[in-house]
Formats: C-alpha cells, structure tokens, sequence
C-alpha cells in the first residue's frame, strides 16, 4: 500500500457508524484541569463518558482526585502522553472501544505535555479512526500565572497555540485590566480559539463539548510542522517526583515545610493525600507555584491503609533534598 492511500477507509466505514467524539483537556500545571473534568462528569448533559487521566510520577493522585462517577476511568501514569506512554494511549483507547458503553471519550493531560502528539495520535492511527474522531481541544488557562508560566515554559505558549476552546481560569484573582491584557496575549498566539472566562473551571457544556471544533487546516495554519511526529517535543527540565508514606504528618512541622518550599525550588505544581497525625480525616494538598491550600476531606475508613502520597512537579527538582525535608515532617 502507498504512503498516500495507507490511511484512508472506504466511505461506507466511517459513515455506517457514528464515531465518538474525543476531546483533549490540557493546560499547564495547576491552571484546573482535573476540576473541569469533575465539573463536565457532574452535570446533567447525557452523555455517558469514557476518561483517561494521564500524569506524572508513579502515583497516581490525579486519577484519586476524579470524583467517582458511573463512567468509565483508565489512569496512564509516570510520563506525558506526548511522549513515554503514546502507546499505552493507544492501547488504553482501543480497551475502551472493546469493552464499550460509553458515546464520549475525554483525555486529561498532564499539565507538562504537549497537547499536538496527543491530537496527533487520533489524526494517524487508522485502527482508531474508524471508532473515535477528534472533537476539540480545550485549554484551561491560569488567569493569574499564564504570563510567568509561557515566560519559564514553551509548552504553556504550545497548549494555547492548539486550542479550541480556552477557559481563562481564576479570573477571581486578577482585576479586569489583567483578563483583558491575557486574552490579548492569547488572541495574538490563537486568533482561531474561543476564549471563555471562568471560575473553578465551570463553563456552559452545550458550548464546549460534541461541537465538531477540531479544524486540522487551522492548525497548520499556525504551525504547517503540526502532523510531523519526529519533531523533538521532549522538556528535559521538567521532572517530578513522588513521595509515599505510612507515617503521619506533623501539621506544624509541614507547614513550616510548605512555607520555605517555594523559596527553595521552582516547583510549577503540587499535589496529593496527606495522613495528618492526630485527625481522623485525609487532607488534599494542592500547589501552583507559591500558592498552596490544604483542605480536610472525608474520614478515613475503618480499614483504609492511611497513607500519604505528594507529587510534586517542577524544574530541576532537587528529589533528595526534598524527601529529607519531608521526612523531617513525619510524627
């Protein structure tokens, strides 16, 4: 078969089913994608949905942090889906075709990757093709840290550059003249998008989702280069790293911990579970660069391993250094 007719399918195929519709949420560390994706799983919309949450490090908190719904969730961890784990991507796709039962497919990237490989991987799999059909790609956009972040990372400019759709988040943290000034940044990268304002990530769903908004010649028409996949897309810089304990935390201890992090390293996000000695209830630590918030979550049941898990997630990242100070945290 030539290279020129080896991704094509009889007409008959692709219009004797409906494909389902797939969209790609991305969006740089911390700007809340994962409360976009509770926010869509809650809603009254009818639609029975399909998740695949991917993230980096070996555990995985992002995956816990999807509140529990009917549909259906496959976790890809420790690497970006641009990169490390496409194949898995691939064969997690496939599974859920087989086994069925859902009409929508929704991929959560990590906040680090690169949302094009992952397009580009719905675009050039012909065995994918027939059953899935690239929808949108919806960026979520930090409203407070987008300028700093595109300053210190290419791929907070790239996920804005692909996008469909952008929720410029946590507009409550800035005034108008910095809404106005960011959607200006983002009109000269994405004159193509859509730009909607929002708070926690919650935006009119009839709007966004099963909208037919992927249009492939406007995204060569930003960057012709879109479809070539031996393009280096890798960032070195990034790394993460996880931690995971049986001990408690010191409550005191850690938040003299949290206090002098962000002095210490550049860490773009932070999260995960925390068992806190003395209380009955895990607690959810999340960071965005030196913002950070711990809240008290449901009780710990009976015969739960009360374990604590972090990740965090930055730029050159001292691992070491990190877990003595952690340790140093624990009762």
């Amino acid at each position: 078969m030539s290279p020129s007719r080896q991704f094509h399918f009889p007409k008959h195929t692709l219009m004797s089913q409906k494909r389902i519709p797939v969209t790609i949420l991305t969006g740089f560390l911390g700007a809340g994608k994962t409360t976009l994706l509770n926010y869509i799983l809650k809603q009254q919309h009818g639609y029975k949905f399909a998740v695949i949450v991917n993230e980096m490090g070996k555990i995985g908190v992002d995956g816990a942090l999807v509140e529990k719904t009917e549909d259906d969730i496959l976790e890809l961890n420790n690497g970006c889906v641009c990169c490390s784990v496409r194949k898995d991507l691939v064969a997690g796709v496939q599974k859920l075709i087989k086994r069925g039962g859902f009409d929508y497919l929704l991929i959560e990237t990590t906040g680090a990757a690169d949302p094009q490989p992952v397009a580009q991987t719905f675009l050039n799999i012909p065995q994918l093709q027939q059953h899935v059909m690239l929808d949108s790609i919806i960026t979520v956009v930090d409203a407070e840290q987008i300028e700093k972040q595109m300053k210190a990372q290419e791929t907070a400019r790239e996920q804005i550059v692909m996008a469909d759709f952008i929720l410029l988040n946590k507009t409550d943290l800035v005034d108008e003249a910095q809404l106005v000034k960011v959607e200006g940044i983002i009109r000269e990268l994405n004159p193509h998008c859509t730009i909607v304002r929002t708070n926690q990530s919650q935006a009119n769903l009839k709007e966004l989702l099963d909208m037919n908004a992927f249009d492939l010649d406007k995204k060569l028409a930003v960057d012709p280069e879109f479809l070539n996949e031996m393009r280096n897309r890798h960032h070195h810089d990034i790394n993460s790293f996880s931690y995971s304990y049986e001990k408690p935390f010191v409550i005191e201890k850690l938040e003299f911990f949290i206090q002098t992090i962000s002095e210490k390293e550049q860490i773009y996000r932070s999260k995960g579970f925390l068992n806190i000695a003395g209380n009955p209830r895990r607690a959810i630590f999340h960071g965005v660069n030196n913002r950070f918030t711990l809240l008290w979550d449901r009780l710990w049941e009976k015969d739960e391993k009360r374990q604590s898990q972090l990740v965090f997630i930055g730029k050159n990242l001292d691992e070491a250094k990190i877990r003595r100070e952690l340790d140093g945290c624990l009762a």
